[in-house]
């Protein structure tokens, strides 16, 4: 018998702040629709007191509620924590804090919608908000060619400070905000050319007390403001707009990111104190065995050795690229291999065993595990922080000659050697696989998705196998010197496999293609020449089948073109009693 808050609706209609300021109002759910939007499905919502409702939207964590039906029709919940905004000129109340405390089997009360004239006066005829709320009073700006030109007083504005707004609260769904973040990184700006056109870009790292986020200008924009920003430097920043975040481009954990427009306004403010200088989330190199690969990491260290910049060529861009490989030890007394790139790899000076923390590393798994640095990641040397000093008293109390332990006793598989170890297609194209002199072996479980079926097979010769010429007198192999009257078709085939992270395209030879396709190549030729609407029909028989494969990767050089070339080894249908078991196994060793 819980009962309903009275007049919440109207407090938080009103309000147009965050209702975890009051008390947590007890509400009935009469709605839930999900609406496919850019980013994914999204939920609304029309939450009572009994006495009003009003229109909501489900943050994206809390999505899960809705979709698991834990929040439904006549649920009754308790809202923790929410956001009052305008959108479209009706006020959605944004749901960031909710929980599921009861339900009942109909509709309470006899509510009215809030918006029927019992509304309060809209935002411009009403005081000023109190602190995060999501109104912001105009900004000191004079007008230029690219939109508005920042006036950077470098003092701290009383207005905007009424008005600020966490990093971590914004989302899509608002209009009106500010924040006062410190640029914490701010990149050099980097050009495009491709078949849609050319342009430029730059992007910076905001932080202030709740979270950190990343904002992007590009083109025009990139002008007007790079200049204005410097690392280290607090401002206001306003009528940015709030975007999903490009996660292969970022190693913040923000599910948005801001693109600067040219209506964005910013401004220098004095008051750096309030706001922290750094936000990292160290991890021990001991523990980074603990850590998923192609994760994200922070971790600060001793450079204890220093291969050198050597140059490579990109694979994606097919472009000279700087890299440096660095052994880095910490106080768990172990040493892992960090590579950092471009202008961090040309610039890095290591001399004298620099203490190095590094922000966005992407956990590999050669020689067991090791680090590279992300686009978005950053290499600080000496910062002045307590994990420093600590660092450099532990290292100054070792001998010259200490040894430190590796990973190489977990390793997962390293160039040159065969790995039973399964792995992700995104890890095969992150650990750059096959780029050596010396092929490399992985294994990865995998769903084939494509085949290429114009010249699935060619002639074999029966005895050698090699490739058969067809003359006036019949298929004739020249290297046997013999005549046959057939040829024993062999698969050659290209297909496309996939699984949760990526795609390859791969190699099948003739065991690992009839494995797949079900049919012999002879029979599939036959078919191809006779009954072209069964040999469609057998060829996409094998498609959307997962299997567990052993893969080859191995450069190849053809024309002065270098590529990764992928054959399949062996091609296993899955055994979900075998896989199973495997999942118990591995249950085990965590819970011991």
């Amino acid at each position: 018998n819980m009962e309903l808050t009275k007049n919440a609706i109207k407090t938080l209609y009103d309000s147009r702040g965050e209702s975890s300021s009051a008390e947590h109002p007890i509400l009935q759910v009469i709605n839930v629709k999900p609406v496919q939007a850019q980013a994914g499905t999204r939920y609304r919502v029309i939450l009572s007191d009994g006495t009003h409702f009003m229109q909501a939207m489900l943050s994206t964590q809390n999505n899960e509620l809705a979709a698991n039906n834990t929040l439904q029709r006549w649920s009754l919940i308790r809202l923790l924590e929410s956001i009052c905004n305008e959108v479209n000129g009706r006020r959605i109340l944004i749901i960031l804090g909710v929980e599921v405390v009861g339900e009942s089997r109909t509709k309470i009360g006899d509510p009215k919608s809030i918006e029927g004239g019992n509304a309060s006066p809209s935002a411009s005829t009403t005081s000023a908000q109190p602190s995060n709320s999501s109104s912001v009073q105009p900004m000191d700006i004079s007008s230029g060619s690219n939109g508005p030109i920042t006036q950077s007083t470098g003092r701290t504005n009383s207005a905007l400070e009424s008005s600020l707004f966490p990093i971590t609260g914004l989302n899509p769904y608002q209009n009106k905000w500010t924040i006062k973040a410190r640029v914490t990184a701010k990149s050099p700006i980097k050009t495009w050319h491709n078949s849609k056109g050319e342009g430029k870009l730059f992007n910076v790292n905001l932080l202030d007390k709740s979270g950190e986020i990343k904002a992007t200008a590009f083109k025009d924009q990139v002008d007007r403001l790079y200049n204005l920003f410097e690392e280290g430097k607090v401002y206001y920043i306003s009528k940015a707009r709030v975007t999903m975040a490009r996660r292969q481009f970022s190693t913040l954990d923000n599910e948005y990111e801001l693109v600067l427009e040219h209506q964005t306004e910013i401004e220098l403010c004095s008051d750096e104190v309030s706001i922290p200088k750094v936000n990292y989330n160290f991890v021990r190199v001991a523990d980074v065995e603990q850590r998923e690969i192609n994760s994200t990491i922070d971790l600060i260290g001793i450079v204890r050795d220093d291969n050198g910049v050597n140059e490579i060529i990109a694979k994606a861009s097919g472009k000279p690229m700087k890299k440096r490989e660095l052994v880095v030890v910490d106080d768990s007394e172990k040493e892992i291999r960090v590579t950092i790139w471009g202008n961090d790899a040309e610039e890095f000076d290591s001399s004298g065993n620099p203490v190095v923390a590094f922000r966005g590393l992407r956990v590999g798994d050669f020689g067991g595990r090791s680090l590279s640095l992300t686009m978005g990641g950053s290499v600080k040397t000496n910062l002045d922080i307590p994990e420093t000093t600590k660092l450099k008293h532990w290292y100054a109390s070792q001998s010259s000659d200490a040894s430190y332990t590796t990973f190489s006793s977990q390793a997962i598989g390293s160039i040159g050697q065969q790995s039973n170890t399964r792995i992700t297609l995104n890890q095969v194209k992150q650990d750059n696989l096959g780029s050596s002199e010396k092929p490399d072996y992985f294994s990865a479980r995998a769903t084939v998705v494509f085949m290429k079926s114009e010249n699935p097979a060619y002639p074999g010769c029966p005895e050698c196998k090699k490739k058969m010429v067809n003359d006036e007198n019949g298929w004739r192999c020249e290297k046997c010197s013999k005549q046959y009257p057939e040829p024993t078709w062999r698969y050659v085939l290209t297909a496309s496999v996939e699984d949760a992270t990526a795609q390859l395209f791969v190699q099948l030879f003739d065991d690992q293609a009839t494995t797949i396709v079900g049919i012999s190549a002879n029979e599939a030729m036959r078919l191809k020449d006779t009954d072209a609407d069964a040999f469609s029909k057998a060829m996409n028989e094998g498609l959307f089948k997962t299997y567990n494969f052993k893969i080859r990767a191995k450069s190849e050089t053809f024309n002065d073109t270098t590529r990764v070339k992928y054959s399949v080894v062996e091609a296993t249908p899955i055994s979900y009693v075998q896989e199973a078991r495997d999942m118990v196994t591995t249950l085990d060793k965590l819970s011991i």
